[in-house]
This record gives C-alpha cells, structure tokens and sequence, in this order.
C-alpha cells in the first residue's frame, strides 16, 4: 500500500493533548522494539541505534525537543501506546488496516516489500518481464514464493521457481549462478547487496510493506506535523541519506 493509499477517516481536531505535552515537557516518548537491526538494536555500549532511531531523533530535533526511548516487547507496542506509556510507536511497524479503529497512521517512511534481485552484471533482466524461461529463487511457503506464482500463474510469465529454506539461501543461489533472479523482501535484498558477491536489487517494488508510525487516536495535530516532516525529510534528502548510513548506500538500481 502506497503512501497516498493509506485511508484517515478522522478529521483533526482542535486540540490534541499529546502533542500539547510533548510541546510542554520538550520531550517526544517513543515506543519501540530494540531487536531487529538495522531499525532499532542495543550496541555492545548499551544504546539505541538504528535507522528507526536515527529518524525519531531527527523528527524531534526538527520539533525542537528531546527523543526519549520506551522499550518495549513488540507484542506490547501496542498496549504502550494505549496506555499512554509513549506518544508514538515508532518500530518497523507495518501498516495494519485491522488497526485503524485503534491507532492512526502517518503516510509510509520506508517500503519493505518484495524486490526482485539479479547479478550484478545481469543486462537482460530489467524487470520481471525479462524473466521468460529463467529460474527465479525464492523462499519456500513466504511471500516472495506466493508472488513468483502469481507471475507465472496470472500474469503468465513463463519463469521456473526454484524454493530455499531462506530468502537468504535464495540470494546466495543467485550469487553462486545456480539461478538467475530471486524474489525477496528489500530488507534482506539491501542487506546482501551490501556484501562482496555482486548482486543488486531492481529499483521496481513487486509487493508494498509500508512501515509507518502509529499515534493514539486524537493526536490529529502530531500526525500532520509528522505527515508534514516526512514528506520534507523525503524532499531533502534525510530518508535517503538514514538508507545509505543503515544499508551501507545500497538503496536500489535501475
């Protein structure tokens, strides 16, 4: 789902008390989950980093206050928020239409959807049209295996599937030349691209996974002063530059 097709059904309010607190303590409370690097982990010195905490720290300081971090479980994210524990969750969370009742959402900071990935030195393949008669790697029962049948079941692409026990066993299949593309979210696709091997990740989603930030129903002014950062951080170059510091400048390619 893209950042335009996120529904709000609210209307802003004329008052929102939580971003009249995080005004009167200078401080933005953000929950989050710090287990899945490179979003947000704990470093050997005991602190938070990550892209995710890199862009709260950022959206505070261009607010003028301070970022303070509220641990969480990520099956308690949720009940934090709820209970007022933290203003925003902001943690790799997808986007959840069963949770638009519950929370709202600020348009998409990062895709994490399905990628198709080729060697570094593949010409032919520029898209999965190029993929007539190649053999696409893909992780068994996931995702990127559902997906690499609807190329070939409905929209009658004419490629072989080869299935791995990881999406990663997938990429390293590529690498080795045992298959010609593979089919695999952008995380892990920025992630290997990084590494020696020659490998590269088409620029062109095939699926969306949009992260976003989640807020308590209510915060109508903190989600357009969110709204509003992000698409400025996307206009300045911020997302852009948290992508090449966190995935080592591995974005994607033409």
């Amino acid at each position: 789902m893209g950042v335009a097709a996120i529904r709000r059904t609210w209307f802003l309010p004329r008052t929102d008390a939580t971003w009249d607190r995080i005004r009167r303590n200078q401080t933005l409370r953000v929950g989050m989950d710090a287990t899945y690097p490179p979003f947000e982990s704990v470093n050997p010195a005991g602190q938070l980093e990550g892209y995710d905490v890199d862009l709260a720290r950022e959206l505070a300081r261009r607010w003028g206050v301070r970022a303070e971090f509220v641990n969480a479980h990520l099956d308690g994210l949720y009940d934090a928020l709820r209970a007022d524990k933290c203003d925003v969750l902001l943690s790799a969370l997808p986007y959840d239409e069963t949770m638009t009742r519950d929370v709202v959402y600020s348009p998409s900071y990062f895709n994490a959807g399905l990628l198709l990935v080729v060697r570094a030195d593949e010409r032919s393949i520029q898209s999965v049209n190029g993929l007539d008669s190649r053999t696409v790697g893909v992780e068994v029962g996931a995702a990127a295996h559902l997906e690499a049948r609807r190329l070939l079941e409905q929209a009658r692409i004419p490629l072989r599937i080869a299935t791995y026990a990881t999406a990663a066993e997938a990429l390293q299949a590529l690498r080795s030349g045992a298959v010609n593309a593979a089919i695999v979210d952008s995380i892990t696709a920025y992630g290997f691209a990084r590494e020696p091997g020659g490998v590269r990740p088409l620029k062109k989603y095939l699926t969306d996974d949009q992260y976003v930030i989640a807020m308590r129903p209510g915060s109508g002014y903190l989600w357009k002063r969110s709204a509003d950062e992000l698409a400025r951080m996307k206009q300045d170059g911020f997302l852009d530059t948290l992508q090449e510091r966190w995935f080592l400048g591995v974005p994607s390619y033409e």
